[in-house]
């Protein structure tokens, strides 16, 4: 049995934006600090925990409790709440998603979850984008700050709801330079989401397969079967 395994922002839901403001605004309002530094990419684990550990230590010199973390992840999904009452804005679907998750479970193939946001605002949004996911063994930063933990855990809870002692196969889905990295790290073969410059910049990272979407469920499916581990380079 094959397992194939998805990120979720940028990859089964389309939001960034849209979280990245929700994100800042969540931690300036919960726990009232300013000049939350926003390069994502600068931080050791792109993870919502482990941002907010390092903003919180760098503006007061000490970390989150966990009363403080609840009230961010709170008051996020309040703020998403509220943008989709008032505009109509919310999280979506890349295109495509969750007919090819649906499309690789009527086909005997395990689908896991694995995503750098807290399950809080991870179950709001995959739920915004009416992604099916409640029956799907998935794993979020709430267990680790570091992609490949996070990663690792999904991969043993997607063994438990399987019943099996292993995968045939085990492919990523991400969008992402530290999905890459830690495809390349794991060993795992991986299928990036992305367009334009940044699917550019994917290919130089080492994906094998970078795709725009879902919408092209065949392509989607040979890049599953022919997808390779990244290969360490630079860029």
């Amino acid at each position: 049995m094959q397992l194939v395994m998805f990120d979720m922002d940028g990859t089964l839901t389309d939001s960034f934006s849209l979280d990245e403001n929700c994100y800042v605004l969540a931690i300036q309002q919960a726990l009232r600090l300013e000049n939350v530094v926003t390069a994502w990419d600068t931080y050791t684990h792109t993870s919502s925990s482990y941002c907010l550990e390092e903003i919180v230590r760098a503006s007061r010199g000490s970390t989150p409790t966990a009363d403080e973390s609840r009230a961010v992840q709170t008051r996020m999904v309040e703020i998403m709440s509220e943008i989709h009452r008032t505009s109509g804005r919310c999280t979506r679907e890349i295109p495509g998603a969750a007919a090819a998750l649906q499309h690789l479970r009527n086909n005997n193939v395990a689908v896991a979850i694995a995503s750098g946001d807290w399950e809080m605002t991870a179950r709001h949004k995959l739920t915004s984008a009416g992604i099916p996911f409640e029956d799907l063994p998935y794993a979020f930063c709430d267990c680790s700050h570091a992609r490949t933990e996070i990663m690792r855990t999904a991969l043993e809870r997607a063994k438990q709801h399987y019943q099996r002692s292993s995968f045939d196969r085990i492919v990523y889905v991400g969008d992402a330079a530290w999905d890459v990295r830690a495809c390349f790290d794991l060993g795992w073969p991986l299928v990036a989401i992305g367009t334009g410059a940044h699917a550019a910049r994917l290919r130089s990272l080492g994906a094998s397969h970078v795709l725009p979407n879902y919408s092209d469920l065949p392509a989607f499916l040979s890049a599953i079967a022919q997808a390779t581990a990244p290969l360490r380079q630079t860029g």
